[in-house]
């Protein structure tokens, strides 16, 4: 395989039908050297490579077959691009049938989602073209179309095709998932579903899935999982030309096509350059030319379907492998030669010692120290996770030599096993490892993972935990050190191995049984671009749980769009009805003159000020129906556009300066169902506001002025802390009103407070539990 496809996508479909075993034989038998693979096996097991499974298939029988424990005969593995081939053969199916041809146009089967203005090499790439991995675009677009775009179609047509279609090779994984969709278009199934009858059933194939993208379509160019007997039997049926069990299911002609080189990857490589690489001998569709005239299926990290004509043979291996030619040289150097022309003498020594190796084959248990005096005095506890937002915390228990380990998330707790010597098989929500993990839709619907997991002690302070993915190619080490009342946790696996990592960091979680609940509060969303980042990176990687929002403020729709990334936190409406900053201002969304001065903004203050006579809403004749007109727009407007919001706040003090607007905002929001927070509608959910003095402090006198104000917080009650969080910069620091000159340091030292590491500690230290507006009017309600 090549470089980048991504992963992993939604939907699943399962078949429950009968699977039929392919016939088995002896190697002798069949002309093939025991010893030749007693030889390969232990070269595999030896090499820097960790194999996975091996299946050897002589003359249509199996020889040979391996599995490296935990991974077993009954498990599907992760194709990656060895699915490609599968894509390319329902297109084979779709030709047989004349639903297309391998010459139409890509354009014609998507005329939704092609460009307004079609380039002319777009308008000529056919489907040949993305068989072949000759589309014409400069780089591999995979990764941008998947992590990017809801819809693929449209992303891969509007992506800019700068060589002529046909004539230069480009690895491109997109161009599969395209013909998984054109296959889907012609003829209204998935591609795992159009072949079930014509592929997968014939060859006995069952318990097998295919992932789709977020409009449902199998993502074709990787993503599809079976067995390993299944492999050998697509290498086999190709292997026949198209027969099975004596009936032709797919045509003869279309393998040929299939498995012939259609374009070289690299014309100006060197004939020494060539004979050195399986990577080199040609394209075909969707499928590989090999050395020794063969041809296969490649997926990453070590998948293999190798079919060898001239042997009347078939290689299949399962891996993770770091080097895949050096995996293949191993093929050519001891499964070739052990291939010979005629029946070999019958070697029932030979026999015995390959099936005693091949019950023998596992993967090392990591194994140091069986115990560590720490087990009992960590075992029940939990770690509160303080440098990363993503996981909340980490619990271990040990009992009769395993190691529970429950990862919390904000959504879900992750339970993981691992045993003490031994592999503990298990499943699990957690995801794994995976080559590309930030794709749209990723490994969405996907069944429970299957797992083994084993533990060891590298120190009396480290605790190494090994979780293999037995379904995929991929492990994960999580090594955990201890130290006195913190942890430090490193996940590790191969694609980060060789990189420089974030270890996540936490702390021991004080038990208190009925524990203060803090609601932490970022106000003024909207009003700078500076502030939203703010806000955003104190809910991100700090202990924010509600942000405040006001509609009718400049960067509003930027907030929109950063609050719809951002689902998990709670939303409430600012109400305003001031714009205070000197520089910056804002207007109603309604006509309501008792509220705007003569240049048509609001106000700069509420209450009277000095320093801007006359420019207070109260030194004005203000009327409570402009106040409620212009209430009733921002909350229409902020559930347009988030209809999560849970509750409304004022800004500048806005819903209660007085009784009757208090009364008035307190309706209104009922009429909507939203709280109103700030107008003392919060004593009936028994939360108090809590605080400390901020003024003429430094950041770090700041920072502990806001950790003794924890020590204040009382058993049974729940609080709120609201500040402004923003940055120190140019933008913020043009940013200011008479009496509040030093905006740009003041927010910057707030969000230095809300994402600092010493606090998170210091809230799970004290056994303080944060909360949201919406948790706690949830519960109350």
């Amino acid at each position: 395989m090549r470089k980048v496809f991504i992963l992993l996508f939604t939907s699943i479909q399962l078949f429950a039908q009968k699977p039929v075993s392919l016939p088995r034989s002896t190697p002798e038998t069949e002309g093939v050297s025991s010893q030749g693979v007693i030889d390969f096996l232990e070269a595999a097991s030896k090499s820097k490579h960790e194999f996975h499974s091996f299946m050897l298939l002589r003359h249509g029988k199996v020889v040979a077959e391996s599995w490296w424990k935990p991974y077993g005969s009954d498990l599907k593995h992760t194709m990656y691009s060895v699915s490609k081939s599968f894509t390319a053969t329902a297109i084979g199916f779709a030709v047989t049938e004349k639903k297309l041809s391998v010459n139409d146009k890509v354009i014609t089967f998507f005329p939704d989602e092609t460009p307004k203005v079609v380039s002319p090499y777009l308008a000529e790439l056919r489907i040949k073209d993305l068989l072949s991995m000759s589309v014409g675009h400069k780089t591999d677009p995979t990764f941008e179309i998947a992590s990017k775009n809801e819809n693929w179609v449209k992303a891969f047509l509007n992506t800019p095709i700068v060589n002529q279609p046909g004539s230069k090779f480009l690895y491109n994984s997109a161009a599969t998932y395209m013909l998984s969709a054109i296959v889907q278009k012609v003829t209204g199934q998935r591609v795992i579903e159009y072949l079930q009858p014509r592929l997968f059933q014939p060859l006995g194939i069952t318990g097998i899935d295919w992932e789709t993208d977020p409009k449902g379509i199998n993502v074709g160019g990787w993503g599809l999982r079976l067995k390993t007997e299944d492999m050998a039997k697509f290498g086999q049926l190709f292997l026949q030309k198209g027969v099975w069990k004596g009936k032709q299911i797919l045509p003869a002609a279309w393998v040929a096509e299939a498995t012939s080189m259609k374009i070289m990857q690299d014309p100006d490589a060197s004939q020494e350059k060539k004979d050195a690489s399986d990577w080199l001998q040609g394209y075909c569709y969707q499928m590989w030319r090999c050395r020794n005239n063969g041809f296969r299926a490649d997926g990453a990290n070590g998948q293999f379907i190798v079919v060898l004509p001239e042997q009347d043979a078939v290689v299949v291996i399962t891996a993770e492998a770091p080097d895949m030619q050096d995996e293949l040289n191993l093929v050519w150097k001891y499964i070739l030669p052990a291939l010979k022309p005629q029946k070999q003498p019958n070697n029932p020594q030979g026999i015995a010692q390959l099936k005693a190796l091949e019950a023998s084959l596992a993967l090392a248990i990591p194994h140091k120290n069986s115990s560590s005096s720490l087990e009992s005095t960590i075992s029940g506890k939990t770690f509160g996770i303080t440098s990363t937002k993503g996981l909340e915390s980490a619990k271990f228990t040990f009992q009769d030599n395993k190691c529970m380990l429950s990862l919390k998330t904000d959504s879900v707790a992750h339970q993981l096993s691992f045993g003490l010597d031994k592999w503990e098989l298990a499943e699990t929500t957690k995801f794994g490892p995976y080559l590309v993990a930030g794709a749209k839709a990723n490994r969405k619907g996907l069944p429970i993972f299957k797992v083994a997991g084993s533990y060891t002690w590298q120190d009396n302070n480290t605790l190494q935990l090994t979780l293999r993915y037995i379904e995929s190619p991929h492990t994960e080490t999580i090594v955990c050190h201890f130290e006195g009342e913190h942890i430090t946790l490193d996940f590790q696996n191969v694609f980060n191995k060789d990189q420089k990592r974030t270890l996540i960091k936490g702390t021991l979680v004080a038990n208190r049984a009925n524990p203060p609940l803090l609601i932490i509060r970022g106000d003024d969303m909207g009003y700078s671009h500076s502030g939203n980042e703010a806000l955003i990176k104190s809910y991100t990687e700090g202990i924010e749980t509600s942000i405040e929002v006001i509609v009718p403020s400049p960067w509003f729709p930027e907030a929109v769009k950063l609050l719809e990334q951002h689902k998990g936190v709670d939303v409430g409406l600012h109400f305003a009805i001031t714009s205070e900053w000197d520089n910056i201002k804002w207007r109603p969304l309604t006509d309501c003159p008792s509220l705007k001065n003569a240049d048509g903004y609001f106000y700069p203050m509420l209450f009277h000020n000095d320093n801007y006579p006359k420019q207070a809403i109260l030194d004005n004749d203000w009327k409570v129906e402009d106040i409620e007109k212009e209430l009733r727009a921002q909350i229409v407007t902020a559930l347009k556009y988030i209809p999560r919001l849970s509750h409304i706040s004022g800004h500048m003090g806005s819903t209660a300066f007085t009784k009757e607007v208090k009364e008035m905002a307190q309706k209104v929001a009922k009429e909507y169902n939203l709280v109103l927070v700030d107008a003392g509608s919060m004593q009936n959910f028994n939360v108090s506001y809590t605080g400390f003095d901020f003024n003429n402090k430094t950041t770090e006198e700041r920072i502990q002025a806001f950790i003794t104000m924890l020590d204040k917080l009382e058993d049974g009650k729940s609080y709120v802390y609201l500040e402004h969080p923003g940055l120190d910069n140019d933008e913020l620091r043009a940013i200011s009103h008479i009496g509040y000159e030093d905006v740009a340091q003041g927010r910057q030292d707030v969000t230095t407070i809300f994402t600092s590491e010493k606090v998170k500690a210091a809230i799970l230290q004290k056994g303080i539990r944060l909360v949201s507006y919406k948790d706690v009017i949830t519960t109350t309600k």
